[in-house]
């Protein structure tokens, strides 16, 4: 907890805003690739090329198939950036209601722009933009690995609210405990010691805060599978939760 700490005194006398740091992020993946809209949006949310991008939107696709997706449902995309999810899913065929939400505008708009029949909006506070008990299955990816424990607490306390009796959580996150993350935690450690500034958060969480707060707020017990097992779909690289609320 004294690293957190830490971050939030270099961050804050730094002038840190996530959404300006985000923002920022997209236009200088616009400017590095100007001659390429695709790739430049799929740079600035971690795809270095275009069939990356597009390989790991069919693997998020095929994790929520295996955990229950079906036509008809209504999902939420939490930080779905510029629609790496959706647009896999349009590709696939699916059909349902999907709402995405995320911090950048830029992000929206393309999203928009590529997958017109899908709901989208600009949203910055730690809830969900949908009523009380309307989803079948909330999903993120890679968002808890760049906000604060306090954030990622509200956002589960928010889908809790949203999700259906029955429906599901489903998300990535970075572990504390993997080996394969220990070079992001030991660059930033380098960092911090020379108070340089860190351009995004990067949070690292615990199953047992997850199982602690999943406990809290009502949902059932927590469910991991491993970023390397690829033994039900391909593998995510981070850690997958997978939460249920309560049938009743």
């Amino acid at each position: 907890m004294g690293l957190l700490k830490n971050f939030f005194r270099v961050a804050n006398r730094n002038g840190y805003n996530s959404t300006a740091a985000y923002q920022r992020h997209l236009a200088s993946k616009l400017r590095l690739h100007r001659s390429n809209r695709d790739l430049a949006f799929a740079d600035a949310i971690g795809s270095q090329t275009i069939e990356l991008f597009e390989s790991q939107g069919d693997g998020q696709v095929a994790v929520l198939k295996y955990h229950g997706l079906r036509d008809g449902m209504s999902i939420y995309d939490l930080g779905c950036g510029c629609g790496r999810t959706a647009q896999a899913l349009q590709r696939a065929g699916w059909r349902g209601r999907y709402i995405g939400a995320d911090i950048v505008d830029g992000f929206i708009a393309e999203l928009r722009r590529k997958c017109p029949a899908f709901e989208a909006h600009v949203h910055r506070k730690p809830t969900i933009v949908a009523e009380d008990s309307s989803l079948d299955i909330l999903f993120h990816w890679s968002v808890f690995t760049h906000i604060s424990p306090e954030e990622c607490f509200l956002y589960l306390e928010d889908s809790f609210r949203a999700l259906k009796p029955g429906g599901k959580l489903i998300f990535s996150f970075l572990e504390m405990a993997d080996p394969h993350y220990s070079r992001i935690f030991e660059n930033r450690l380098k960092r911090l010691r020379n108070e340089r500034r860190l351009p995004l958060l990067d949070t690292f969480l615990h199953p047992d805060w997850i199982r602690l707060w999943a406990e809290k707020i009502g949902f059932g017990e927590p469910r991991f599978t491993d970023g390397l097992d690829g033994s039900n779909h391909p593998p995510m690289w981070q850690t997958v939760a997978v939460i249920d609320k309560p049938s009743a």
